[in-house]
């Protein structure tokens, strides 16, 4: 029997077009593309390629069924595509929809891809779909975290389009936490809209996370960013790889990648991993309309110390009950240290992504506080890292500051020295949303020369006093955060 894996899909706006579809002069309408005689029309792009090689790794797909809707005459050619060829599979010429079953044991390629050429004028193509034929198969429901703070119409468009996904597919569940308390509290079968207070990302996640333990309907927990733009074929791809995961994957994560807002073709990070001193972004600066990129992107090397960020990050239940609950970061390095605590690879796809702004347009003084000091409390839960680790960190990241000529995050590097040398006791001792008030608040009028010794001298004393510190921070997650005790508590649930 065959399921629908994802539907095929026409642009959702000319900037994006190549994302979806590739052909010059085409005449482009919201709910068809109509094609003249002889006009050729590509789909190897990100979006509605299907990637021949990862389906076949991670799931028991035996063949797939590609269906179109189209209106007229038309040829129809099916392409392998690897790094080292493209050849092709079948060419058909046909009259109206389309439905060609292909067996996946004659595709040896990362990709197979079709195009069409219109054979006749107003040739129209309305949409399709993959389908997939598996060995076997599981009911799997997932839940939708989507934590916010007063960022209504960004959560009032995603829960539009989710809306509708979730009419097609009753599977899908979704929970918006609100952090700011602004959006009316919501509890039905497939929306929940619950009040939390300002613990930032990782307390509305972790809120999120208690309530989809407890709760028990969904197999998977989806977290997701409130100001991304979603195609749903992402989804529906994140569905179907649930529902047919291979046994001896099913611990792992499936991660989007993040592609930019202000260049919407180009890929910012596909997963990432901490070198110790510095964060990486796999596949970064990827031009997703070539195919040699998306070729890359098909084969992200399995590192160290990587993780799936959560504006798109989709995690099995089961991990959450055998891992425990994130770090009380606040913001900044809680996804990441989750993802490294996971210990296993991090499932990515073509076609698995979502828009994001880049984060250097979301820097400021408060998060370079939250961001200097997670990261370095995050050498302490990252593989093959240690005092010296500490040290590059925490130099390269005061030099910046200085390189910026950043007085101010000088300053405040001080304070995010002072808290995470004094541990995660001393730092969820006050609360969380009273703690981003400092620092909103802080304020010094010291000559800079001092400051800076200041950071030379605290820096110095952590380096020396690093065993003990290390100590202090595993035992604090081995202790809290295997259960739901701690988080309940310092959320004064």
């Amino acid at each position: 029997m065959f399921e629908k894996l994802y539907s095929i899909k026409l642009p959702m706006d000319m900037a994006r077009k190549e994302l979806y579809i590739k052909g010059d002069s085409v005449d482009i309408h919201p709910e068809y593309i109509c094609l003249q005689k002889g006009q050729f029309i590509d789909f190897s792009t990100y979006f509605n390629l299907f990637s021949v090689k990862k389906w076949k790794t991670y799931t028991s797909i035996q063949s797939i069924k590609l269906q179109l809707r189209i209106s007229g005459k038309y040829k129809v050619i099916v392409y392998n595509v690897s790094p080292i060829d493209k050849t092709i599979l079948f060419t058909d010429t046909c009259q109206n929809d389309l439905e060609k079953i292909i067996s996946l044991s004659d595709c040896s390629g990362n990709f197979l891809i079709f195009a069409i050429q219109a054979l006749e004028d107003d040739v129209k193509v309305w949409n399709g779909a993959y389908w997939g034929e598996f060995e076997d198969t599981q009911n799997v429901d997932i839940g939708i975290i989507i934590c916010t703070f007063k960022r209504e119409e960004y959560v009032k468009r995603n829960l539009t389009i989710l809306q509708r996904l979730m009419q097609e597919n009753p599977h899908f569940h979704v929970m918006v936490i609100d952090n700011g308390q602004t959006l009316p509290e919501i509890c039905n079968e497939q929306l929940q809209v619950i009040h939390n207070r300002n613990y930032g990302g990782s307390g509305g996640f972790t809120r999120g996370l208690i309530e989809q333990v407890n709760q028990g309907t969904n197999n998977y927990v989806l977290m997701m960013d409130d100001d991304i733009l979603i195609e749903t074929s992402s989804l529906e791809r994140v569905y179907a790889l649930c529902q047919h995961i291979k046994n001896q994957y099913a611990q792992q994560m499936i991660a989007g990648s993040m592609i930019s807002m202000d260049e919407p073709t180009i890929q910012y990070e596909n997963t990432a991993y901490w070198g110790k001193i510095r964060l990486h972004a796999l596949g970064k600066k990827f031009d997703l309309t070539r195919m040699a990129y998306l070729l890359q992107n098909d084969t992200i090397p399995e590192v160290i110390n990587k993780y799936a960020a959560w504006w798109f990050c989709c995690i099995p239940i089961a991990v959450v009950k055998k891992n425990g609950y994130p770090l009380p970061a606040f913001i900044k390095s809680d996804d990441m240290e989750y993802g490294i605590r996971n210990r296993q690879d991090i499932i990515t796809m073509n076609g698995i992504g979502v828009w994001h702004e880049t984060f250097n347009k979301k820097e400021n003084a408060v998060v370079n506080y939250f961001n200097d000091r997670n990261m370095l409390i995050l050498n302490h839960y990252a593989f093959h890292c240690g005092r010296w680790s500490f040290l590059g960190t925490a130099l390269g990241r005061l030099g910046k500051h200085i390189l910026r000529r950043n007085k101010l995050g000088v300053q405040m590097f001080a304070v995010a020295l002072q808290d995470y040398q004094s541990g995660y006791e001393h730092i969820t001792s006050i609360d969380a949303d009273q703690k981003l008030k400092q620092i909103q608040q802080y304020h010094i009028d010291e000559n800079i020369c001092w400051t800076f010794i200041k950071n030379l001298i605290l820096i110095s004393q952590i380096f020396w006093q690093y065993r003990l510190i290390h100590k202090q921070y595993i035992e604090f997650r081995c202790k809290n955060l295997k259960t739901q005790q701690f988080w309940e508590n310092y959320l004064h649930l």
